[in-house]
Formats: structure tokens, sequence, C-alpha cells
């Protein structure tokens, strides 16, 4: 009796030690770094180590004329936001996937609700673990890259939520890369 108690208490220190660090996010100043663009570097620290405001296709993302503006806008708006790591890959350099966040303004939400990206491309790079058989063979030779996941899958899911909302407002309204005059 004495064992299955303690092993049920050990279980259930564990679990609760664990869902806390899940909830724990690693927010760094955003004073800490320089962006150009979307993609942005710590001050003073390697420049191989890249972050992103980005997670997919942004390389053929469509844009829109003002987007750099706005983002550039937006961070002097809000010197006190502070960056939050969602996901990382690591190959030769190191790609760091991440939201802008200033209390519950988020400048991610903030780019694709003014039309300058489209919301998939702010989805978080998938695990290898987490792509469909036709995404591997898409991906073949790439199971080595190492992506990892930095924020928990609940938080994620209410950032999705509003992207969503944000994206379909961009739409409705004609905004940015969604206005049909410039097509």
């Amino acid at each position: 009796m004495k064992q299955t108690l303690k092993l049920i208490t050990i279980l259930f220190l564990t679990f609760t030690t664990s869902c806390k660090s899940q909830n724990k996010l690693t927010e760094l100043p955003i004073q800490d770094f320089e962006f150009e663009s979307i993609f942005g570097n710590k001050i003073g620290e390697n420049k191989d180590d890249v972050y992103c405001l980005l997670g997919q296709g942004f390389f053929k993302t469509p844009r829109s004329d003002n987007s750099t503006e706005l983002l550039k806008n937006w961070l002097t708006e809000h010197p006190n936001a502070k960056l939050i790591p969602v996901s990382s890959l690591k190959s030769e350099s190191n790609m760091t996937y991440c939201w802008i966040v200033d209390g519950t303004k988020n400048l991610n939400i903030y780019l694709v609700e003014n039309g300058c990206y489209p919301g998939g491309t702010m989805q978080r790079p998938r695990t290898w673990k987490e792509m469909s058989r036709k995404e591997k063979k898409i991906y073949r030779g790439m199971e080595k890259l190492d992506v990892k996941v930095l924020i928990d899958d609940s938080l994620y899911e209410k950032f999705i939520e509003e992207l969503k909302v944000a994206e379909l407002y961009a739409k409705e309204n004609k905004l940015g890369i969604w206005d049909e005059k410039k097509e």
C-alpha cells in the first residue's frame, strides 16, 4: 500500500511539474533584437541565429507594399514588447519562429489583420512526427531537421483562432494583399 501511494505521489508530482513547465513562456525583451522586415537577430550575437515573424512560406509569400512600414511602426509604438520563441529549426543556421507581443497585442496578428501576409504564413513549422505521409514524401531527406515546439498546444490553438479572425477581417475589408485593385 505504501509503495502504491508513493508511486501515485511521484506520478502526480511529475505530471503537475511537467504541466507547469509547458505553460511557462520564454519572453525576451524586444530591445535586445534588431529586425529588418520579418527577420531579426539578437543584438551582438551570432547572425546565424535568425528570428522570423513568419513560420511558413516566408520566401514566396505575397506581402503588402506597406508591410515593413507597419512592422516598424508597431515596434516603435510598443517599446516594451516581448519576443516569444514559438518553434525552432536547427540546421546550418538556427531559425526561430517567434511572436512579438505587448500585453494582449500581437504583432503577428496585427500584420495579418492589416493584410500584410496571409494567415497561413503564421503557422509554425510542423515537426517530422506531425507530418502526414504525403508531407514526408515531399520533405524526404529532411527528417533530420530538428524542429522543436517551444509553446504549449493550447496557447498555439488560441493563436490560430485569433489568426483566422484576423485574416477574415483583412479579406472582408480588402486590406493589403486582399485589395482587388492591386491584382
